[in-house]
């Protein structure tokens, strides 16, 4: 049976419709689970948090930082406070620079006092959920394999804690 043009686009408004519902509901949804403690101790959505945390996987070698700029992630378990135990992935621009050398455009958006990367050792990390804001270059993600769902934050400001 032949449907009309008006059931015809009855019936795709009302897909179209579900389809808005679902995305809402979904998206909705997610950003509950992702109430973030701000610095400042109030909830709200998530922007920026410092935390304290071990740095727990380095998974590959660093890429030479003549080649091209990019961003690289690393593990790492929080220590402490709302989020105390849990593994977060990190991004941290051109790792193999001290974090005060960086003289580029991306000076704006990396700080901290900490010299070198190694396993191991804990931060004081400055994050922002908003990595895809801020970085738009190469990401080496070597967990989006096995975990596409984590949060990348990235890193604003890292100091040895």
């Amino acid at each position: 049976m032949k449907k009309s043009p008006s059931a015809w686009i009855h019936s795709t408004s009302i897909r179209r419709s579900s389809l808005l519902k679902l995305s809402l509901l979904a998206l909705l949804s997610s950003l509950v689970g992702l109430r973030v403690v701000r610095a400042e101790g109030s909830v709200g959505a998530p922007t920026d948090l410092v935390v304290s945390a071990k740095l727990v996987e380095i998974p590959t070698k660093f890429p030479p930082d003549d080649l091209y700029d990019y961003a690289y992630v690393m593990r790492y378990q929080v220590i402490g406070g709302a989020m105390d135990g849990q593994f977060i992935l990190v991004a941290h621009y051109k790792p193999r620079q001290p974090r005060a050398k960086i003289a580029d455009a991306m000076k704006a958006h990396v700080g901290g006092k900490l010299r070198s990367f190694k396993t191991g050792d804990t931060h004081k990390l400055q994050l922002s959920s908003n990595l895809k804001s801020i970085w738009k270059g190469a990401l080496v993600d070597e967990f989006a394999a096995t975990d596409r769902k984590s949060i990348r934050y990235w890193a604003l400001s890292v100091d040895p804690a």
